[in-house]
């Protein structure tokens, strides 16, 4: 378009001026915008807010399948490593990074991405971009979206976020850290997340490099459809933190007037793009994509007829020749231009395929690498598992074996006991016996004892007897003596 060949016209001329002093292509945005109140101002002016809606908002294709899931960028631990970021701590206007980037969410609202670019491996960040060049881009992760915000021209962030934290950035140097409740993180807390900082603002800088150097590609309409709640999810979380942050809310009330003033054309047009949308998605997405910006078109076609009567009237007012020469020259230089913008789309295409073809490679050389690794842990895994088996079965051999040698003992002590107690018992039958024995043997040697006293008695009684039969007998001997009994006998 016509005005658009002339923006990108002047920003060349500016910076072959800029070849003298610095250098064309050297990023100086940090240093013009500090993100203090001041520099708010100087970033907006004073206009009336007329900006033109992005004339370079692609048409969304009504029907190309892509109502699944995204593919996935890396998380955070599996970026590539980075250069260590430097810190230098905010003086003042702690909210500026993290509140810049809230008012350019919610003046871009509901309002579909402009267009969406190929990045690292099949990844299509979304980009929505303003009338006056501030840019956002979110990429798919797991768990959300991933969000880089830049100012006019730049080509680094000044804000990422992720659904945990927020990383603010000036002059390569990190800034500020919030958390997901927008609370501005001690110094020590904030360091500590420097290996993410560095991560996400060098991924910022390789990012905001693709886009401009790959082709613009159309957003599918049923993707977007399915995600956008995602997206607005994200947008109510930071003004519900906004909300509950004292320091944020009065932020906020410094700036909300300027911004919405400046922006007041733009979030009109953003509206009526998301209720277009809207329209169309209860259609079906049946009827053609909608020209969200017809407004802008509309200006430009009007633009480009007063282009054309200028030409006209200086064609009848004797300079045809003049703006002829011009209009050849400009041509010439456009041609030139385009085949130097070819040879570099060459270049940087055949780039891109070197770049992929070793990026492959060397995934194809991590893959193979992780599944060996995977290979030697699964052989480790299995060897250290039959060891377990192996000591696990030893281990119940010994038990067993431990277990029959308990049980033999235990056997064999019982049968020990089991002959004491026969033994035992045995020596005391024996004991009753003996002692049985002692008794009958008392008890008879008693009997005759008693027998032979009997006998003795018997015999002493029968001597007693014949004793006094004796002397019975003498008696009466003498007493049939013819001499009488006084006179002793002869044989007495």
């Amino acid at each position: 378009m016509a005005h658009e060949v002339i923006r990108r016209l002047t920003l060349g001329g500016l910076c072959v001026v800029a070849l003298s002093v610095a250098g064309c292509g050297q990023d100086k945005s940090a240093e013009r915008f500090s993100m203090t109140d001041q520099a708010w101002s100087n970033a907006f002016g004073n206009g009336s807010g007329d900006l033109p809606p992005l004339p370079e908002a692609q048409p969304m294709l009504a029907d190309a399948g892509g109502s699944g899931a995204p593919a996935y960028a890396p998380p955070a631990d599996r970026l590539p490593a980075a250069r260590p970021i430097a810190y230098a701590q905010a003086q003042g206007d702690d909210y500026a990074w993290i509140d810049r980037a809230d008012q350019f969410s919610d003046m871009l609202g509901d309002a579909p991405p402009d267009y969406g670019f190929a990045y690292d491996g099949g990844v299509t960040p979304w980009a929505w971009e303003s009338g006056d060049d501030y840019l956002r881009y979110a990429e798919p992760i797991d768990g959300g979206y991933r969000y880089y915000y830049y100012e006019p021209g730049a080509a680094s962030p000044y804000l990422v976020r992720d659904p945990w934290n927020s990383y603010g950035y000036r002059d390569d140097r990190l800034v500020a850290v919030y958390d997901g409740g927008g609370r501005v993180l001690p110094w020590r807390e904030a360091r500590a997340r420097d290996a993410y900082a560095s991560r996400y603002y060098a991924r910022a800088i390789d990012m905001r490099r693709a886009a401009r150097a790959r082709e613009r590609e159309r957003i599918e309409a049923r993707q977007w459809a399915a995600r956008r709640s995602a997206i607005a999810q994200d947008r109510a979380r930071w003004a519900q933190a906004r909300r509950e942050q004292a320091q944020w809310r009065n932020y906020r009330a410094r700036q909300d007037a300027r911004s919405r003033q400046h922006w007041a054309t733009e979030s009109r047009a953003r509206e009526q793009a998301a209720t277009r949308f809207a329209s169309w998605q209860r259609e079906d997405f049946r009827t053609p994509p909608p020209r969200f910006y017809d407004a802008q078109q509309r200006r430009e076609a009007a633009r480009d007829r007063r282009e054309e009567q200028q030409r006209r009237a200086a064609w009848n007012d004797g300079r045809q020749a003049q703006a002829e020469r011009e209009r050849i020259a400009d041509r010439r230089a456009a041609e030139q231009r385009r085949a130097e913008q070819e040879r570099r789309a060459v270049e940087a295409r055949q780039d891109r395929r070197q770049a992929q073809a070793q990026r492959a490679q060397a995934q194809a050389r991590q893959q193979r690498a992780e599944r060996a690794a995977r290979a030697d842990r699964a052989r480790a895994d299995r060897a250290q598992a039959e060891r377990r088996a192996d000591a696990l079965r030893q281990q119940a051999a010994q038990r067993r074996q431990d277990q029959a040698q308990q049980a033999q003992r235990r056997a064999r002590e019982a049968a020990e006991a089991d002959r004491a107690r026969q033994q035992r018992a045995a020596q005391a039958q024996q004991r009753a016996q003996r002692e049985k024995a002692r008794t009958a043997e008392a008890q008879q040697r008693r009997a005759q004892q008693q027998a032979q006293a009997q006998q003795r008695a018997q015999r002493q009684a029968q001597r007693h007897e014949q004793a006094q039969q004796r002397v019975a007998a003498r008696a009466e001997r003498l007493a049939q003596r013819p001499d009488g009994p006084g006179r002793p006998h002869r044989n007495d």
